[in-house]
């Protein structure tokens, strides 16, 4: 089934001391058709070095595990202008301002690629912002 991972799944994937750590990792390890962005590389790598977590990475760790655990077992899609394009466009007609723009950069991601699931620790932003996707907006597991 091709399966979209957002970046809050797929940081939860790689950190064992993350809530859904079991579920996100399982949901990555037997996706066979799973899809990321290549905005997505760019937000777990600044959560992996942010220190927002009980850890903080090293760039080079960081990098290391992103190419170990996502672009090695993950298809990364690159967006074109038009795609951010149409995001902001969606964010204006749901009503998503500042950061939300990120989710929104990721569900054009998820629509981008045909998911047919698309997985992420932010159901109540996901389901708010693409009604439309509902019934494939899950959480891992």
């Amino acid at each position: 089934m091709r399966t979209y991972f957002d970046s809050s799944v797929l940081v939860a994937a790689v950190v064992v001391e993350e809530a859904h750590h079991g579920r996100a990792l399982k949901a990555l390890a037997e996706s066979s058709e799973g899809f990321t962005s290549t905005h997505a590389v760019a937000e777990v790598f600044s959560t992996l070095t942010s220190g927002r977590l009980d850890i903080q990475l090293s760039p080079n760790d960081a990098l290391l595990v992103i190419e170990t655990n996502v672009c090695q077992r993950l298809e990364i899609i690159e967006l074109a202008l038009a795609d951010y394009l149409e995001a902001i466009r969606g964010s204006q007609r749901v009503g998503a301002r500042g950061g939300a723009i990120f989710d929104m950069l990721h569900l054009q991601a998820a629509r981008h690629c045909k998911a047919a699931r698309i997985l992420t620790l932010n159901l109540r932003h996901f389901l708010a912002f693409a009604p439309d996707l509902k019934e494939a907006i899950a959480l891992p597991g």
